[in-house]
């Protein structure tokens, strides 16, 4: 289990402000310095939370975990769940600033015009991804030939822990 202590981290303090990123000049070794930087944050920050979760996150998953299962029993039981969702949901605890988000996903029982519909989205989820390979082929094959340029949509950093 992860607890995201959301704007809650200590600030940067040995990180350059944003906007000073565009007056400065980057260079392989200043991304390096970031990256050692933000690496020692991200440890930091997963240290901290791995021992918040040892203390907390066991006890917070049972708790989870039986409200979960009493949820189902009573809708099994036929018990109106429709009081714990919404703006007036009972489980809205603002003395802990908590509301606790009840969904609940229904399937309807088996109807043969569902069946072919169910087919038909089958057959063009199919046509799609044949679709979606055709397209990242010829985009490969433009760019080989010059034809077309790629350039950046975006880049993400992601942490991971090294085994």
């Amino acid at each position: 289990m992860y607890i995201a202590l959301h704007g809650r981290h200590r600030p940067l303090t040995r990180c350059v402000p944003f906007a000073s990123h565009h007056m400065i000049k980057v260079t392989k070794q200043s991304l390096i310095e970031q990256g050692r930087i933000s690496a020692e944050r991200y440890d930091s920050c997963d240290t901290a939370l791995a021992q918040l979760n040892e203390g907390f996150g066991a006890e917070y998953e049972s708790a989870r975990s039986n409200l979960t299962s009493m949820l189902v029993k009573a809708d099994n039981s036929g018990i109106d769940l429709d009081v714990f969702r919404g703006d007036d949901s009972l489980f809205k605890f603002p003395e802990f600033r908590t509301n606790i988000v009840v969904r609940i996903d229904r399937l309807p029982t088996p109807h043969a015009k569902i069946e072919k519909l169910n087919e038909k989205i089958a057959d063009l989820e199919r046509k799609l991804k044949i679709a979606k390979i055709e397209r990242n082929s010829l985009i490969e094959q433009l760019h080989i030939t010059g034809a077309i340029d790629l350039v950046t949509d975006k880049i993400t950093a992601v942490f991971r822990r090294l085994k």
